[in-house]
């Protein structure tokens, strides 16, 4: 008859727990059970943890249970001939720890790179094969960042320790080593779990906690230029070449709603006559979606003043390019007096982050607020509906347009509002000239 009994060898603080089975008197196996008790804690009369506290009550439970466990499978065992050696009991206490033998892909940056490496033959929702470049590299940045956090903590994430612990000591590591913004890490931990997903998609087992393993969004403070102030801009004459090209760029970006990726790669051929009209046609980097932008008279004064062409670019690197139309903005913006004091996020260099605060305008202007204002200046206004509007912009639905430019839907209220007020007063002015012409008819009948 078979029998289980527990057993320690070791005399350190956390000693681990042997399974040992006893077939008789020819044969005794015995295998790690994957739990461990300081030996203190530990009764040599009943072979179990003493039942003095909670956490050994739980080890006492789990050891319970696999001894059942076990003894059942030595009787399915005998009954199917199996052979039972040391090999067979050490899997049947993985299979109930629900353990299995870790490779290589069961590592969570070992998978990332798996997974970096397949993103070419990743499938979109318009069927096409592969991903953008900056989806890669965004993906690329993550995968790295936990090899640096697996090297701080000298140890190597398994697929399986994706977990809210884990995730807590990720954000913990993001915040105090890498110094990353709010956003920038809860962006990281969405990516993180994508990771999982495919992972779990393809057979590999992951942590029963990564349904909660949340990423996050702090909603940030929106700033933009009014059209005030595009205008004040506009009519400042700057002694630097590198500052009217960057104010020529701005006004573009400000009337036709582009990020920058897509803004300042604009070029007369992108340029096409439809319908009578003048149109820049492209396809957004990000998106992948095609806009059709008419031309704004901002815009062709522009184009008229440098014969045709677009302004030139600062750099060929796109990086580059972006990096030194930021601080040509900022400083742009600070001589045109863009000084009003709000509220943002601005990256101090000391602490290397972004700390919010109030701050004049012009220290907080970035290319982004081309997009931004386009959005905003020209949203619940009559002459400009919101689906032309999100047309242009390429949003998806009306809610990523209202989200991005922080407004809420009860804006229509104050749009209809305003449209009303302008329909009863033509009405009203429609009624007195009726009104008029009643008496000045009257008058001409009675001489």
């Amino acid at each position: 008859m078979a029998t289980i009994k527990y057993l320690l060898q070791s005399k350190a603080e956390n000693a681990p727990i042997y399974l040992r089975l006893s077939l008789g008197r020819a044969k005794s196996l015995k295998r790690k059970t994957s739990l461990s008790i300081n030996p203190k804690e530990w009764s040599d009369a009943t072979k179990l943890p003493k039942q003095t506290t909670s956490i050994n009550k739980n080890i006492a439970s789990k050891l319970s249970k696999l001894k059942d466990f076990v003894l059942d499978e030595v009787n399915t065992a005998n009954s199917n001939g199996t052979e039972i050696n040391g090999n067979w009991l050490q899997s049947k206490i993985n299979l109930h720890f629900n353990k299995s033998e870790v490779k290589e892909l069961d590592f969570l940056t070992i998978y990332g790179e798996h997974f970096l490496n397949n993103l070419k033959y990743k499938s979109t929702a318009k069927g096409k094969i592969g991903v953008s470049k900056s989806t890669e590299k965004k993906y690329k940045t993550i995968v790295n960042k936990l090899i640096a956090f697996d090297e701080h903590k000298k140890q190597r994430t398994k697929l399986t320790d994706v977990n809210l612990v884990f995730r807590t000591d990720l954000i913990d590591y993001f915040n105090k080593v890498d110094k990353l913004s709010d956003n920038t890490i809860g962006r990281y931990l969405k990516f993180v779990k994508s990771i999982c997903l495919d992972a779990q998609k393809n057979g590999f087992k992951v942590s029963s906690q990564l349904e909660h393993f949340q990423g996050f969004t702090i909603k940030a403070p929106k700033v933009i230029l009014t059209l005030e102030e595009i205008q004040k801009i506009k009519d400042k004459t700057f002694v630097s070449d590198a500052h009217e090209v960057a104010k020529d760029w701005l006004l573009i970006g400000c009337f036709t709603g582009q990020r920058v990726s897509d803004l300042m790669r604009m070029n007369c051929k992108m340029i096409e006559h439809i319908q009578d009209y003048d149109f820049i046609v492209l396809e957004q980097i990000k998106t992948k979606k095609t806009v059709q932008i008419p031309i704004h008279f901002e815009v062709k004064e522009i184009l008229d003043k440098r014969n045709g062409k677009f302004p030139p670019v600062f750099s060929k690197n796109a990086d580059s390019n972006k990096a030194m139309f930021n601080r040509y903005l900022k400083q742009l913006c600070k001589l045109s007096e863009i000084d009003t004091v709000v509220n943002g996020n601005k990256f101090d260099e000391v602490k290397k982050r972004y700390i919010n605060g109030n701050y004049p305008k012009h220290e907080l202007v970035a290319s982004h607020i081309c997009r931004r204002s386009f959005a905003s200046n020209h949203y619940a206004t009559e002459l400009y509906p919101t689906p032309i509007l999100m047309n242009i912009t390429a949003h998806g639905t009306e809610q990523m347009f209202l989200e991005y430019i922080g407004k809420k839907p009860i804006d229509y209220s104050v749009q209809l509002a305003k449209i009303w007020q302008k329909v009863g007063r033509k009405h009203r002015q429609a009624k007195m000239s009726l009104a008029e012409l009643e008496v000045v008819k009257k008058a001409s009948n009675q001489n």
